[in-house]
């Protein structure tokens, strides 16, 4: 029992410390891009409430709090609402922000996003060097039942568990992948599915069910595939194969994320979005995975953290950046008075969200 609760303590450390990390990680890049400009930091902050640690070196103070939950460098000459405290944001000299031409903006804003999307890279060419667990994502399974819905179309043709679907309309079909791509064309038409059971290969003959995605209606059959409970790992490859196998993968990650969130903006819904209990949670079970399950979901959470501030909110760095480049259109700054209400609108609908998830992920974590 003991030895249980030190195990859950230790993982939940582990996972709470890989959060804090990319954060912290993604705040570098600012930091970093201002001293390549020339441009002051008072002070680099990782985390939420008490603080824990604090150090002053050189011009900059560092101090890490026990939540770690958000991050923030302090920007001479640069005023960002709700980061407390910040003597230096009417900076207007040759070591400020506002001093700097517009490129030189735009890369300090691009710095966190720059290097939470090359932490990816670099995490996935390790892993390809080193044996890449078999990831549905990145590697081809079979087509082979493990459950169907009920009342789904994948009931109404007759699909079990254990089935194995080789053909749709005498088309061959090898992956989940290619399965699901056959599919997409076959909304609500008629076809026959050929399975493989008990060593007899039968054709079963119905019509495809359907479902909407970016507007248009694809090909369902609502059923799930079997994977292994733990995947194996490929045989570590060479130092060029690992570079394009681990670029391309990344690629893949960031394409399928960007299609999830251009979903989630198209057609808004908190359904299967998590929280930040929930990332934790998740991050701490893949910790106990090992190793390479924990630097994998620190890979998908990066690229997420690169692709969300993209967007453009004043609360992340793409509000910045359209802020800064109205700014460099017009020729003057946007007034206080407009940037403190559109920031303020923006923070307290994001913490509402954030509860509101919160609570969501306590009822999936605890009512099963």
């Amino acid at each position: 029992m003991i030895l249980d609760i030190l195990k859950t303590v230790f993982f939940l450390f582990i996972g709470i410390c890989g959060i804090g990390f990319l954060i912290g990680f993604h705040e570098l890049g600012h930091f970093i891009f201002c001293k390549i400009f020339k441009i002051r930091t008072p002070s680099f902050s990782i985390g939420m409430g008490p603080q824990i640690l604090k150090k002053k070196i050189g011009e900059t103070e560092f101090s890490l709090s026990l939540i770690p939950a958000g991050g923030y460098v302090e920007i001479a000459g640069m005023a960002e609402v709700a980061q407390g405290e910040q003597k230096e944001a009417k900076r207007s000299d040759e070591y400020s922000f506002n001093s700097k031409p517009y490129y030189q903006k735009l890369l300090v804003m691009l710095g966190g996003i720059l290097f939470n999307t090359v932490f990816a890279y670099f995490v996935m060419i390790a892993l390809f060097m080193t044996g890449m667990p078999k990831l549905p994502l990145l590697y081809p399974y079979d087509p082979i039942v493990k459950s169907v819905e009920k009342d789904s179309a994948g009931e109404k043709f007759g699909l079990q568990p254990n089935d194995k679907i080789t053909a749709i309309n005498n088309q061959e079909i090898k992956t989940i992948e290619e399965l699901n791509q056959a599919l997409k064309n076959l909304a609500n038409q008629q076809a026959t599915i050929t399975v493989e059971r008990a060593g007899s290969k039968i054709p079963l003959t119905n019509t495809i069910g359907s479902r909407s995605e970016d507007g248009k209606e694809i090909g369902f059959l609502n059923i799930s595939f079997q994977y292994p409970n733990s995947f194996p790992e490929a045989e570590p490859e060479s130092f060029l194969d690992s570079i394009k196998d681990g670029i391309k993968a990344t690629n893949i990650i960031i394409v399928k994320i960007f299609q999830a969130l251009k979903s989630l903006i198209k057609k808004p819904t908190t359904k299967g979005v998590g929280g930040p209990i929930l990332i934790i949670a998740q991050t701490i079970e893949s910790a106990k995975k090992g190793a390479k399950s924990f630097f994998i979901l620190l890979a998908f959470i990066s690229i997420n953290l690169a692709l969300l501030n993209l967007i453009p909110l004043p609360i992340m760095d793409g509000g910045q950046i359209l802020f800064t480049t109205i700014e460099a259109i017009i020729r003057r700054p946007i007034p206080d008075q407009i940037r403190l209400v559109i920031h303020y609108i923006c923070w307290i609908s994001v913490v509402l969200l954030l509860l509101y998830l919160s609570f969501e992920d306590l009822k999936k974590i605890f009512i099963k």
